[in-house]
């Protein structure tokens, strides 16, 4: 079953791909990246390779996700393995880290309204921040601590906490941080799906009028994102408690 982010997504592509089919090089004067520009408002003909190439990373991270959802850091191996862990907990961030980048370039392509803002709020997601930390590791993470007694701080994982899919960072040699994998992934999604409603809500109002198929689905998506059940022409609704 595909994840909101992957829905939301795949509106944006079929959108693309309509306009794709409908083009028609023998009849048009101008080349087809003249024409998606035209035909999203882009600023430069380079949008067309910046949305397509979003679309990719985003889609790939989602497999990552949805692996790591199935098997955890071990894998589908039933042989347990640390070093398996530490190369799918890697993968597993840096890929996050790359729909981060990919987000940020729909936006900016898009212009979608308060951009810096949302890019800051993704960029200080936990998961994010959990990323940059190993990244750092084992030089320095120059984002130091109020306690830090160095200029810098250094980050170790916790091996025997990873070899039963636990993360926790030893700061500095003293300092203990943990990190809930499961719930921070969560943390992101849910940022990374605000920000495709509505760059996926400013899509289709500008180009269709929030009119016809595409509408439609996207109103399904939203209504799947709050807790609906869809099943053909029957929507199941649930209210919320406040």
């Amino acid at each position: 079953m595909d994840s909101i982010i992957e829905k939301y997504i795949d509106i944006q592509q079929e959108i693309l791909s309509d306009f794709a089919i409908r083009w028609d090089g023998e009849k048009c004067k101008t080349s087809f990246r003249d024409d998606v520009k035209k035909f999203y408002g882009f600023e430069k003909k380079f949008g067309w390779n910046i949305i397509l190439n979003s679309y990719y990373v985003i889609n790939d991270t989602e497999l990552a996700k949805a692996s790591f959802n199935k098997f955890g850091l071990q894998g589908p191996s039933r042989h347990t393995d640390i070093g398996e862990r530490y190369l799918r907990l890697y993968g597993l961030l840096n890929s996050v880290y790359q729909q981060k980048i990919a987000m940020d370039n729909l936006m900016e392509v898009f212009k979608l309204t308060n951009y810096k803002k949302l890019s800051k709020e993704l960029a200080e997601c936990n998961l994010i921040t959990l990323r940059n930390k190993i990244a750092s590791h084992p030089s320095n993470y120059m984002d130091i601590q109020t306690d830090s007694e160095h200029k810098f701080d250094v980050y170790e994982i916790s091996r025997p906490d990873l070899q039963i899919d636990k993360i926790t960072l030893l700061r500095n040699q003293n300092h203990f941080e943990n990190f809930d994998l499961v719930n921070i992934i969560k943390e992101f999604d849910n940022k990374v799906e605000d920000i495709l409603q509505l760059i996926t809500e400013k899509i289709i109002k500008k180009i269709f009028n929030n009119q016809g198929k595409h509408y439609e689905e996207f109103i399904k998506v939203n209504l799947i994102r709050d807790g609906a059940i869809i099943s053909g022409d029957t929507i199941i609704t649930f209210i919320k408690n406040s």
